[in-house]
């Protein structure tokens, strides 16, 4: 009857080793119980025959084969595990050596406490100096293929990210279930121990422990220690204790109440690496081990890791967004840092206010805190960009729909909050966005030597330089320009790709507007209908599409092909704001596009130096053609095609 009773006691100790085992599991997926149990009944198996717990390798196989994770992550939670293990065995030996019970191996007390002791160091060390330790991971795997350096760094993110998110496991839970894990343990012990007494074979409760948990035992399997279980008929005995209950738990897994009955919550997983694409995956990765970044790759992983990134659709702000997915619902989410989150606050308060004044996007959730802030747009499968839009429907029907949406905010948003502009306004609006973004331009390195030269050379046509156009944006000039302009409300960054148009079969195509930008100063409508001159008289769609550019002294040299879609555009929109405004007003709109792209210019030398070269060639070109229309005094309606 002992027998029996230390039997099921070990195996309550194993099923909640089990239920330990899925607390670490079920913080990014859900665990499939029938599939832990038979795994750790099979890895158990093994150990009883190999050394060095080889047993758990198959383990974390078996167990990996159908983690959404896969093997590298089963084989963290598996390390987690035995760390624990480890810390408890040690602590044990310590509390059986402070209450006198000794053993004939004495030096596995000392090896399991140093063992212990040194598991402990390791990891404070390797917190303290865990950006070191990250970079070197980062040098040692780049010398692998592509798939080796993935699986390595995969299994260390995930080992990484298993401790550090064992805060997520439900502390009491844990504690209660390594406690009755091991209580069950010892219980079991203390009843074989019963039952070898009844034999007639005197062996205490704790040197059965000592006899399990040897370095011996440890070095060579169970099974493979010589001598260690007296009798044959005391070695017998010990082989039922050790395999009965593995035994029973794998047949055990196979009846129907092993399947998991509760439904885990899917909102309750946090994604290990946020991406659907293993390329992307492994750039994530590559980024996280590169120590510069770690402070970026933190805060990005506290924003991101309860969803599926699908697609990045960033295009020229510091904020990013991507088609995501949760729960099997697909979703745009948009995220910013630090002074660009709060940038993307005062978005989410526009788009809250004028929801019901404009069609815009529809915010399904958002969270602000300190170093950043997210919002979630509605996805339909119906909608697609504008660019894309104007390129795969007829002309004429992108046209509607840009007319459209100007009308709309003609009768709209521009109609709220309408007031003339005033002096110190427009004062500061040059002195902030063409003065400081000029002294930007002309300073940074990548620009300083071409501003040598009196003209330059794009793709083999001769433009005159930023400095022979500095005459035309003097302050005075300037202010002589926009001072009649008008100031209302605005959407303030009406690129084409912020119209997002609704295909539907049934009815009229329609649209929606997404990413307003409530930090222009100058807030005149004119600013919108400069937004979309950006984009279909200076093509800076087809720029950011622009691969490889080539500088050599004054000639900035890449392949830039506007479409036919876009001079068609380009000139309905030409032709639509000559005849709605006056030529003064007309001659504003141009001069506030020359501005968009001096606020963009640095923004991509921040980014990237070189590849700015390729906007500061386009706002040359727009430069040029704007002086050639308002320079003279004769206006000219027919729109360069550069």
């Amino acid at each position: 009857m002992l027998l029996v009773f230390s039997v099921l006691l070990m195996c309550i100790g194993h099923i909640i080793r089990v239920r330990r085992w899925r607390q670490f599991i079920c913080i990014y997926e859900k665990a499939d119980t029938r599939n832990l149990v038979q795994s750790l009944s099979i890895g158990y198996l093994l150990n009883f025959l190999v050394p060095f717990k080889l047993g758990d390798l198959f383990r974390i196989c078996m167990a990996g084969r159908k983690m959404k994770n896969g093997f590298g992550f089963a084989a963290a939670t598996v390390v987690v595990d035995r760390y624990l293990d480890v810390i408890v065995v040690g602590i044990i030996f310590i509390v059986l050596k402070s209450v006198g019970l000794e053993t004939d191996s004495p030096d596995t007390i000392v090896f399991y406490s140093s063992f212990s002791l040194a598991a402990l160091t390791a990891t404070i060390l390797l917190w303290h100096f865990r950006k070191y330790v990250k970079k070197l991971l980062k040098i040692v795997t780049s010398v692998f293929n592509y798939k080796i350096e993935f699986k390595i760094l995969k299994f260390c993110f995930s080992l990484i990210s298993s401790f550090k998110d064992i805060k997520k496991v439900k502390k009491g839970e844990l504690l209660l279930n390594t406690a009755g894990m091991w209580i069950m343990y010892l219980l079991s012990y203390f009843c074989f121990s019963g039952f070898l007494f009844r034999l007639g074979r005197f062996i205490e409760t704790a040197d059965i422990f000592y006899l399990l948990f040897e370095k011996d035992s440890l070095m060579n399997g169970n099974f493979g220690i010589s001598g260690i279980y007296g009798s044959a008929e005391q070695s017998i005995w010990f082989i039922i204790f050790l395999l009965s209950p593995v035994i029973i738990l794998f047949a055990g897994s196979f009846v129907p109440y092993m399947q998991d009955r509760e439904q885990d919550d899917e909102d309750d997983y946090l994604n290990l690496i946020p991406y659907v694409n293993e390329k992307e995956k492994l750039d994530f990765l590559e980024l996280y081990f590169e120590s510069e970044r770690s402070s970026y790759v933190q805060r990005y992983l506290k924003v991101n890791r309860n969803i599926l990134i699908i697609n990045d659709f960033s295009a020229g702000s510091n904020a990013t967004t991507m088609l995501c997915m949760d729960n099997g619902k697909s979703f745009f989410r948009k995220y910013a840092f630090d002074v660009d989150g709060e940038k993307l606050y005062k978005q989410i308060e526009w788009l809250q206010k004028f929801q019901s004044v404009i069609p815009c996007t529809k915010i399904l959730r958002y969270e602000k805190e300190e170093g950043f802030c997210y919002y979630d747009m509605a996805y339909d499968s119906r909608v697609v960009g504008l660019f894309q839009y104007a390129h795969s429907m007829p002309k004429e029907s992108a046209w509607k729909i840009i007319r459209k949406a100007m009308e709309c905010l003609e009768e709209s948003l521009y109609c709220i909050n309408r007031r003339p502009a005033d002096t110190d306004t427009v004062n500061r609006y040059i002195e902030d966005k063409v003065v400081g973004n000029l002294g930007k331009i002309m300073d940074a390195k990548y620009f300083r030597r071409l501003m040598e030269y009196e003209e330059v050379v794009i793709n083999g046509r001769k433009f005159k330089n930023l400095p022979g156009y500095l005459s035309g944006l003097e302050k005075k000039h300037l202010f002589e320009i926009f001072k009649d302009d008008n100031y209302s409300e605005i959407h303030g960054d009406l690129t084409i790709e912020n119209i997002i148009c609704i295909r539907d079969s049934d009815k009229e195509d329609d649209f929606y507007m997404i990413d307003p930008n409530t930090g222009n100063i100058h807030d005149s409508p004119n600013l919108d209908y400069a937004k979309l001159l950006q984009s279909l008289h200076g093509g800076y769609e087809f720029l950011m599409a622009a691969k490889n550019v080539e500088v050599s002294q004054n000639r900035i040299n890449f392949i830039f092909t506007k479409s036919e879609i876009y001079t068609y555009l380009s000139n309905m929109l030409d032709s639509y704001l000559m005849e709605k405004f006056s030529r003064e007003t007309v001659r504003s709109i141009y001069y506030h596009e020359i501005i968009h792209w001096l606020r963009l210019i640095p923004y991509k030398i921040e980014k990237n130096g070189k590849r700015a070269l390729l906007f500061y060639a386009g706002m040359l070109m727009v430069m040029s053609d704007v002086e050639c229309r308002f320079g003279g005094g004769q206006y000219k309606r027919q729109i360069s095609n550069f």
